[in-house]
């Protein structure tokens, strides 16, 4: 019974952090307001390019940061 368990805990850990691997995500500076986001995404082979101002991707990441810690 415990080796049923064990092997049902570490396959699902396996496909949690498979799952992680998917997702790339890059950050390029233009100017110095404005930086280029490219995300490339493995799993479905598709690539997303968006352009935005500086302080708005500063505010996606504290927002991304308090998120992951509650």
């Amino acid at each position: 019974m415990k080796n049923i368990i064990l092997i049902l805990l570490l396959s699902f850990s396996l496909t949690i952090n498979a799952k992680e691997k998917c997702i790339t995500v890059k950050v390029e500076k233009i100017e110095n307001y404005r930086v280029r986001v490219i995300t490339t995404d493995t799993c479905k082979k598709a690539i997303t390019v968006k352009t935005m101002l500086k302080k708005e991707w500063d505010s996606l990441q504290k927002k991304r940061k308090y998120k992951n810690k509650i």
